[in-house]
């Protein structure tokens, strides 16, 4: 029929919105000079938001490939944004596995867990690495900020964009 929707058409929309936003993400990294909006973690939000729940093989890949990309533009270590960002796909497809996908209250606390680990993670390795310390508070900070964007990118995602159904 002419007013039937093809789903895989809309998956393939999705799928495509999904790596453009990606991409704006990380491209605006670039542009910005803010030290408290991180860019990589608003990028690890969106991942870990996208549905999903049937991936294909070469999802992750390309994932992979987004954070080889992130960290040639903006200048971290290569492959640090590839473990932020395939580590929230995994938690992603953990909430899906479990099935709390669809119940927002229990998937923000874990993503505010996934952060605070990143958190914990990033500061010993720096800590044991370089034996010096950051700013604990501007991390914070950071993490506050992507807290306040989750719920209106997931409401922008879930209602406007009709990439979870």
């Amino acid at each position: 029929m002419i007013f039937e929707t093809d789903k895989k058409y809309n998956q393939y929309y999705g799928e495509l919105i999904f790596h453009v936003a990606i991409f704006i993400s990380i491209s605006l990294g670039l542009l910005s000079s803010n030290s408290i909006m991180d860019f990589v973690l608003l990028t690890c939000m969106i991942i870990y938001l996208f549905k999903g729940s049937k991936i294909h093989w070469y999802f992750p890949l390309l994932i992979f490939l987004w954070g080889i990309y992130s960290d040639l533009v903006i200048g971290y270590p290569i492959g640090y944004s590839s473990v932020l960002f395939l580590f929230f796909l995994l938690l992603n497809q953990a909430s899906n596995y479990f099935g709390i996908f669809h119940m927002n209250n229990v998937r923000f606390f874990l993503f505010l867990i996934g952060l605070l680990l990143v958190l914990i993670f990033e500061q010993l390795i720096i800590h044991l690495n370089f034996s010096t310390n950051i700013l604990f508070f501007l991390q914070i900070l950071k993490i506050l900020v992507i807290l306040v964007l989750y719920f209106p990118i997931n409401f922008f995602m879930k209602n406007k964009i009709n990439i979870n159904e």
